[in-house]
């Protein structure tokens, strides 16, 4: 019997030592450090406390609800007194919440936190209100929640159409990534594109300008960030010009250009070494030309003695006869023209110049030709009757060339051959080459 009372003893001290350590683990307050996307609500649910006990015994705002990883918490004791205070705090808000109620529509980007925070309540409270369990998280535009009032144990979720999902809370950040990855711009790519590599220097006006196309159109086809990057590639959407083609056409442009005027030089040195192998020439049939002023001279002694006798045989008063003018005709053909003419370039513009000294147009035509004997007249309007009217297409080298209709021609030049010409251009410039592509001439005339 004594056994049996020492069995029974051990076992009451056994249960009581029990008792008394489930108590004081009761009642004594946990610590919890906090980590990474834990939350006061995580911890309520995990450690079976409320929000408020958790927020009022470690100072947390409880606005904000904001807790740092790496903190470390009190976790009150779920004791009756605690419980007790709940209830009273409970039902006083079920009393407020009876004398203030009010509905609200979800619009998009609400949450039920940004609800919480707007309305002065907590997200534990609007589920409570509208029904929900105690992870629900998702609500939807168009639903309407209860925000204030007393719970009503029987009613349903507030979205009927479909069921709530069950889903952990997720920090805001991650949230408005989200929303932000779903609004992003979707890129425009059309049937007819190419595709362009960022060079150095480039810009987006640049390349717009290159390809025919808009600054937007480009930003519309490409996800661009605040600046090119070098060996970027860009799609282009309806380019209406083609870089490649317009630079070959450009390169050719200009080696026609460059041999054109490689051309010109050529021409004006021939015309130069033409003009003198002319002059050297004239200077050869100079004393030939020089023996016909001297025949007169021997001839006008025997003219004079001849009349001299006539008056004295008559004893009649007569005039004497002057001998008649001797016209030196040069003949040259229209290279000779071509070259002499030349020989004047660098000569200045002067305004009704008729002389190396200064030439205007039709002064230095007249020079020219009066140099070969043949009188064309002093302005353009008289060296338009100097010979034959031809197209400029038939026009041969020495010919004169006009601008204008005639009868009421502008300005005159001397044709070289291929598309040039030699002319004393206007005030402020020299006799220069001139190149009938630039100034096509009207018609020309082939000196008689």
């Amino acid at each position: 019997m004594n056994h049996t009372a020492k069995k029974l003893l051990v076992g009451t001290v056994g249960a009581a030592g029990l008792f008394l350590a489930t108590t004081a683990t009761a009642n004594a307050d946990t610590t919890h450090k906090v980590a990474k996307n834990d939350t006061v609500w995580d911890l309520s649910q995990k450690y079976g406390v409320s929000i408020q006990a958790i927020e009022a015994l470690n100072n947390i705002d409880q606005n904000s609800h904001l807790i740092v990883t790496g903190q470390t918490l009190k976790v009150p004791a779920k004791d009756a007194q605690v419980s007790e205070n709940n209830n009273t705090a409970q039902a006083a808000d079920k009393k407020a919440d009876t004398e203030n109620t009010s509905d609200v529509t979800v619009k998009a980007g609400d949450t039920l936190w940004t609800l919480a925070q707007q309305y002065n309540t907590s997200v534990e409270k609007l589920r409570e209100l509208n029904g929900l369990a105690a992870d629900a998280y998702l609500i939807h535009p168009g639903n309407v929640l209860k925000v204030s009032g007393t719970v009503q144990a029987t009613q349903q979720p507030a979205q009927t159409e479909q069921p709530v999902q069950q889903q952990t809370e997720q920090p805001v950040v991650q949230q408005e990534a989200t929303q932000e990855q779903a609004q992003e711009p979707q890129l425009v790519v059309s049937a007819n594109h190419t595709t362009h590599t960022v060079q150095a220097g480039e810009s987006l006006y640049s390349i717009a300008q290159a390809y025919g196309v808009t600054v937007d159109s480009l930003r519309s086809a490409n996800n661009l960030g605040a600046t090119l990057l070098v060996g970027q590639t860009l799609t282009i959407n309806d380019p209406a010009k083609d870089p490649a083609q317009e630079a070959a056409a450009q390169q050719a442009a200009q080696e026609q250009a460059a041999a054109q005027a490689q051309q010109e030089a050529a021409t004006q040195q021939a015309a130069q070494e033409q003009a003198a192998a002319a002059q050297a020439q004239q200077q050869v049939q100079q004393p030939v030309q020089n023996q016909a002023p001297a025949q007169t001279q021997t001839q006008a002694p025997a003219q004079q003695t001849q009349q001299t006798q006539q008056v004295q045989q008559q004893a009649q008063p007569a005039q004497v006869q002057q001998p008649q003018q001797q016209v030196v005709s040069t003949s040259a053909d229209g290279s000779a023209i071509a070259a002499y003419a030349q020989s004047f370039i660098g000569t200045p513009y002067v305004w009704g110049g008729s002389t190396p000294s200064g030439f205007d147009c039709s002064g230095l035509t007249q020079y020219v030709y009066a140099h070969f004997g043949k009188q064309i007249g002093r302005n353009t309007i008289a060296q338009e009757s100097a010979g034959t009217h031809i197209p400029v297409s038939q026009a041969q080298v020495g010919d004169l060339l006009f601008w204008g209709t005639p009868g009421s021609t502008y300005h005159v030049a001397i044709y070289l051959g291929g598309n040039s010409f030699v002319a004393a251009p206007e005030p402020g410039q020299s006799v220069k080459i001139g190149n009938m592509a630039y100034f096509m001439p009207s018609f020309a005339v082939h000196v008689n």
